[in-house]
C-alpha cells in the first residue's frame, strides 16, 4: 500500500490548560481514537506553549483530514491553528530537482 508522508504543526487554544491537554489526549489515546485508523505516527512532538509538530504516514488525504477531526470533536476549538502538508525524503526530493533541472537544459 502507498503511503503519504505528512508533516503537520499545530498550536493548541491558549483557553486549554496543559491539564486539560493531558486530560483529552489519555482519553483519546486510551479509546483508540488517535491515531486514526491508517494513520502511523513518525514523530509527535509537543513543545512549550501548546506547540507541535506530528510528522506520520497516512493511506490518504482523509486520513490526515481525520486526524485533525479527532481533537476537534473531542474539544470543539482545540487548536488554535493546524497545518499539515505532505512530505518526501530530502534525497527524493533532490533527485527530481535535479531531474528536472536537466529537462529545462
Amino acid at each position: 500500500m502507498t503511503t503519504l508522508k505528512i508533516v503537520g504543526f499545530w498550536k493548541i487554544s491558549s483557553k486549554i490548560s496543559p491539564a486539560k491537554t493531558a486530560e483529552i489526549a489519555a482519553k483519546l489515546l486510551e479509546k483508540g481514537l488517535y491515531p486514526p485508523e491508517g494513520m502511523e505516527i513518525v514523530e509527535w512532538l509537543i513543545c512549550p506553549g501548546g506547540r507541535g509538530v506530528i510528522v506520520a504516514e497516512v493511506p490518504d488525504e482523509m486520513a490526515a483530514l481525520s486526524s485533525w477531526l479527532v481533537w476537534e470533536n473531542a474539544e470543539p476549538g482545540y487548536f488554535e491553528y493546524i497545518e499539515m502538508m505532505p512530505a518526501v525524503e530530502a534525497k527524493d526530493a533532490i533527485s527530481l530537482v535535479m531531474k528536472q533541472s536537466k529537462k529545462k537544459k
